[in-house]
């Protein structure tokens, strides 16, 4: 790619074969979002369309509601688990459906069933007699295995179909993409009753990079430039890392929080980087990576009206962690995954207008609130909606009740945040101005 200047502005240049690869530098040409950023490509419809098939086969035997969701979502837990190394060995699971279960399929969920009951007990609490085969799983920790399911049915064609779900190379996918994933899967109807909406990687950086990156990269540059007291300072900053807390009361599949929580490990990285530089230790001496960071899943909070969308975003989450745990590894120590879970994310199910959201995170504790409230101009409202837009209105003695859904968010947020100093970043429609 080459790049010039005309007229004043920036021109980026590709080959012609390059283009679908940028397909995002003709967004100003329409007056949409897109769905999708480049970087997802046919691997992630791929992904879609393996998940797809099993919901469908599942929701047409008759196999549907809370116990589908939960299902998906732990399938693809243990594919991704499978193929980035978070069991053990690569490829556990999948020998484990092909070997462990009747070609038929008819001994299928059954099986699922018992590794699922394996996977939610730590081993000193398992039943003495769980079979070989499933005895070397790790305990998963959290909730995602927790509550037991009702068993699913299925025949040699539902059962190949998973088969081909969990062959897929799930490190391939990023968990950037994880909830955008599993809502194309949704029925859109229901989707767009949700007020489900994706916001591209590219534009969430827009919103995260001048509420909180820039600030901290360059205070990083700037201790890195100290010729004294540079590794007390890194240790310092390190723990600053550690201790920023972050809220978007409209999380939905917890798109803002996974690369929020992605940008911050990978700071957390650079710092440790340079402390090993600093104090003079080799990133080839074996150490112990529990040690070496600070930054974990428990800094972030989030509010979401559908329990579905939570349980993504809590599992997406997980999965970024462990991805960031690789990198870690790989370049200062031992490989070392953080299972079990012992800390989790802080995401409530519920309406974040009706939320007081200092139930969720106390105001004085919270570092930054950011994210992507639903938008929703007058018009297009629900009587509900509107009434909830007055209501908050009428709460902070404001007035505007055909004002913007979205509205609703940056009150809250004032209010949530009165008295004191904070940053706050919503994206939003230009009417709010």
């Amino acid at each position: 790619m080459s790049r010039g200047v005309l007229c004043g502005q920036r021109v980026d240049a590709h080959k012609l074969e390059e283009l679908p690869n940028h397909d995002e530098k003709f967004d100003l040409l329409v007056d949409l979002e897109p769905q999708t950023s480049p970087e997802h490509g046919r691997v992630n419809i791929e992904a879609a369309e393996f998940v797809g098939a099993v919901h469908d086969a599942l929701a047409d035997s008759g196999y549907r509601g809370f116990d589908l969701v939960w299902f998906l979502l732990r399938i693809v837990f243990c594919a991704f688990a499978d193929h980035t190394g978070a069991f053990g060995k690569h490829g556990e699971f999948v020998n484990f459906l092909e070997t462990q279960t009747h070609s038929d399929g008819t001994n299928l969920g059954s099986q699922l069933t018992v590794l699922f009951e394996v996977l939610s007990k730590p081993k000193s609490e398992r039943q003495r007699f769980v079979p070989e085969t499933i005895a070397g799983f790790p305990f998963v920790g959290g909730d995602l295995f927790r509550e037991r399911l009702r068993i699913p049915a299925f025949n040699s064609a539902m059962r190949l179909q998973l088969l081909d779900a969990c062959r897929f190379d799930w490190s391939k996918i990023s968990p950037a993409i994880f909830g955008a994933l599993f809502q194309s899967v949704m029925d859109a109807r229901e989707r767009r009753a949700q007020g489900a909406h994706y916001t591209t990687e590219h534009n969430i950086l827009k919103v995260i990079e001048p509420l909180f990156l820039d600030d901290l990269k360059a205070e990083l540059q700037q201790i890195k430039l100290l010729r004294r007291g540079r590794a007390q300072e890194l240790r310092a900053f390190q723990q600053k890392l550690g201790q920023l807390t972050f809220f978007d009361p409209a999380c939905g599949c917890g798109n803002f929080l996974i690369i929020a929580y992605r940008e911050l490990r990978l700071l957390e990285i650079a710092v440790i980087r340079e402390l090993m530089a600093a104090t003079g230790r080799s990133g080839q001496q074996r150490l112990d990576v529990t040690q070496l960071s600070v930054v974990n899943v428990d800094q972030f909070y989030g509010i979401e009206i559908g329990e579905f969308a939570v349980r993504i975003a809590e599992t997406a989450l997980w999965m970024m962690d462990h991805i960031l745990n690789n990198q870690l590894s790989l370049e200062f120590g031992e490989t070392y995954a953080r299972i079990p879970l012992a800390k989790s994310p802080h995401l409530v199910c519920g309406d974040a207008l009706e939320i007081d959201w200092s139930d969720v995170l106390a105001p004085a504790e919270c570092s930054y609130v950011l994210g992507n409230p639903p938008f929703g101009g007058f018009v297009h409202r629900s009587t509900p909606k509107q009434d909830r837009t007055g209501e908050v209105l009428a709460q902070l003695g404001a007035t505007g009740g055909r004002l913007d859904y979205v509205t609703a968010w940056f009150l809250k947020a004032g209010e949530y945040f009165r008295g004191r100093s904070a940053r706050i970043a919503f994206v939003a429609t230009n009417s709010i101005t």
